[in-house]
């Protein structure tokens, strides 16, 4: 069969597959997602770099179970609440049951454990998952009405600070899969990674995060640091979280997310990026240690106090 010409109708598509190839924006395994949005783009006005890695996407949020849910004590939270611009997901695993008989009662006693063992305001993540792929609400960020999506962030959509990486929580998701990853035989479900997948394509693809990308980020001190913008916890700070075995799926997750977000049609206006600049009295880290670098001693104790 002859080779289809260079020109024709289907060029600027075919040209327009080859810009999210280079750009990160598309995975190789995802080329064959989404042909009518890349038609409509690529028959559109013209398409500059920042309208490729800056397009929000109409991506709709998984289901989320609720802290009422999922039993969470009100009267254990304390403080206010921060918000910021969301830029970057980070992935964390818990440390600790893998097989977990009761996931409910395992983010429970996280919570219990990050408010009164650690004396943190509340949960520290975001978002947790479980290995059935049921996703989690996390740290308390408002009251929602009864049609609105637990998606932890404030009416405006700014997002609220957790305590899930010390010095990298403004504007950033902290999501957490029940287990322990620390071998590199060890592995999330496929359930599990496909929430992941579902949840991360709804928070960097509204926003137009390119899930492939890296971009700088703002420090309290001032100082600006460029990391990944869909990232383990060990990327940013000296850890072994998410674990060998979590860690080595992050780059097939980034290009699920790359996939579903390039198969949803974009926001029909330009979004410029919104850093995320510090300010005073913003929670850094005071309640951001991760249990893996706490002393064995502690991390005994925590354990146990989460086993309970």
């Amino acid at each position: 069969m002859a080779a289809a010409p260079e020109g024709g109708p289907d060029a600027p598509v075919r040209s327009l597959r080859r810009a999210l190839l280079g750009r990160g924006l598309m995975a190789a395994g995802a080329l064959a997602l989404g042909p009518r949005f890349l038609e409509s783009l690529a028959t559109g006005a013209a398409i500059d770099d920042a309208t490729l890695v800056h397009a929000p996407a109409r991506v709709t949020a998984p289901p989320i179970i609720s802290r009422q849910e999922w039993g969470a004590d009100e009267s254990l939270r304390t403080g206010t609440r921060s918000f910021a611009p969301v830029t970057k997901a980070i992935v964390h695993h818990t440390a600790t049951l893998t097989e977990e008989p009761d996931p409910g009662a395992r983010v429970r006693a996280i919570y219990r454990y990050h408010v009164q063992g650690s004396g943190w305001s509340d949960i520290g993540y975001n978002f947790l998952i479980d290995q059935s792929g049921l996703i989690y609400e996390g740290r308390w960020a408002r009251d929602y009405g009864s049609d609105e999506t637990h998606g932890g962030e404030d009416e405006d959509g700014l997002g609220v600070l957790g305590a899930h990486a010390y010095g990298f929580n403004r504007g950033s998701v902290g999501v957490a899969l029940l287990g322990t990853y620390t071998s590199a035989d060890a592995t999330a479900t496929d359930a599990a990674l496909e929430a992941l997948t579902a949840l991360l394509s709804w928070k960097l693809g509204t926003r137009g995060i390119d899930p492939h990308g890296s971009s700088g980020y703002a420090k309290a001190d001032g100082s600006i640091v460029r990391f990944p913008n869909l990232c383990g916890h060990r990327d940013v700070l000296t850890t072994g979280c998410p674990g060998d075995g979590l860690g080595r799926r992050l780059a097939e997750v980034r290009t699920a997310v790359a996939a579903t977000i390039a198969s949803r049609p974009v926001e029909p206006r330009s979004v410029e990026p919104r850093s995320v600049e510090p300010s005073a009295g913003q929670e850094q880290g005071r309640e951001a240690d991760d249990p893996e670098n706490e002393p064995k001693k502690k991390r005994r104790e925590r354990r146990r106090d989460q086993d309970d």
